[in-house]
């Protein structure tokens, strides 16, 4: 991955799981720590191992 100079190597990766009557959504963003301080967020694909990972746990939960 390249970076812009500004950016230092904090890289955080937030996914949101909401749950409908149907199905499970999920909506992952990137946020990158800059130099001033603040963060510059982006929207990414949710990696398919991960929203399996996700759908195991919350499934797992429900069940208990």
């Amino acid at each position: 991955m390249s970076a812009h100079p500004q950016i230092d190597d904090s890289l955080y990766q937030v996914t949101h799981v909401t749950l409908d009557d149907l199905r499970l959504h999920f909506e992952t963003e990137v946020a990158v720590s800059l130099e001033d301080g603040s963060l510059a967020v982006r929207r990414a694909p949710t990696p398919a191992s991960e929203r399996k990972a996700l759908r195991e746990l919350i499934c797992a939960a429900q069940a208990a």
